[in-house]
């Protein structure tokens, strides 16, 4: 017993809490967060902060940005008829993935350094994972 309350006291003095630390490795992964998200809430979300921009109906055409509808899974860059930023172009051999588009939304000027897209990226990863739920659901078949 003693044994198991020094260790916590060392790691709380350390600046570890073993209560966060058993937290953190339950905390799903963002995967996990995506196969368990709310589509139709990653719907509302898009429209109230991507539609300005961004069609996402099946022959849509692109608005100041691309249509997203089938993006997941497609490269980067990749959508015809619309004329990406070099820092987009610069990652168009990489694919459009859970990881990718959680990377993207999170922080866009981060993911690729002098986008021309004018968002500050989104931060919970539940919104995150609700809109990439979302954008995998347009997929038309794939």
């Amino acid at each position: 017993m003693f044994g198991r309350v020094a260790g916590a006291m060392l790691a709380v003095a350390a600046g570890v809490s073993p209560v966060a630390d058993a937290a953190r490795a339950a905390d799903p992964s963002f995967a996990d967060r995506v196969r368990h998200a709310d589509v139709s809430r990653g719907r509302d979300l898009a429209d109230s902060m991507c539609s300005d921009c961004h069609n996402f109906d099946r022959d849509g055409s692109a608005m100041m940005g691309p249509n997203l509808y089938g993006l997941m899974g497609t490269h980067i860059a990749a959508i015809a008829d619309y004329n990406f930023s070099p820092a987009l172009l610069a990652r168009r051999q990489q694919v459009w993935t859970v990881e990718t588009l959680s990377a993207w939304l999170k922080d866009p000027a981060g993911f690729a350094p002098g986008t021309r897209m004018g968002f500050d990226g989104i931060v919970s990863d539940r919104d995150r994972a609700d809109i990439v739920a979302y954008l995998g659901s347009l997929s038309g078949g794939k």
